[in-house]
């Protein structure tokens, strides 16, 4: 360990531009390391016929991979197809950029069917937060095309096995739930 003398303090007074630092700095040292993150935001909306929010998606790209942050439909948006044509036109942006896999992140209170569904493969999770529920994290490996085709005996595939044996699913009955 190193002998720097230092405190850790809680930000008060600007946390704001002290998370602005950290993540320059952690941007810098990834770039040092990594090369550059090509890095791009997308924000896809759904609106209605008047203009009026719906529901959307949150794409944040990256090296060789893409991250939905976050897809959101309102209560009645939902069940309309909106869902799984964002998730397309995000698959089909980030094969754009040339992300080889796309991953995310969902509570089985809120959609980890409707992403198997689409292709996802959980690769682990975490049980108890909130109370009584689970939180289960998923990826997709991008093939060169966009219909979506999955890819066998893929590295991916051998990831998402080695991954699951050392993390097994928190949450057992969500499986049988994100079928019903």
């Amino acid at each position: 360990m190193s002998k720097v003398a230092g405190r850790v303090v809680v930000e008060r007074s600007d946390p704001t531009a002290v998370s602005r630092e950290l993540w320059k700095g952690l941007v810098k040292f990834n770039r040092e390391q990594a090369g550059p993150l090509r890095y791009r935001r997308t924000v896809l909306s759904v609106r209605d016929g008047k203009g009026r929010l719906l529901g959307g998606l949150i794409l944040l790209s990256y090296w060789r991979e893409s991250y939905i942050e976050l897809l959101w439909l309102s209560a009645r948006a939902r069940k309309a197809g909106f869902g799984s044509r964002l998730i397309k036109e995000a698959e089909r942006r980030a094969r754009r950029r040339g992300s080889r896999l796309i991953h995310l992140n969902t509570y089985s209170f809120q959609a980890p069917g409707f992403y198997e569904k689409h292709g996802y493969q959980r690769f682990g999770g975490i049980s108890g937060s909130p109370r009584g529920e689970s939180r289960h994290f998923y990826v997709k490996r991008l093939s060169g095309r966009d219909d979506g085709a999955k890819r066998t005996g893929s590295s991916m595939d051998v990831l998402t096995k080695i991954v699951q044996k050392a993390m097994p699913d928190p949450d057992p009955a969500s499986a049988t739930r994100a079928k019903e």
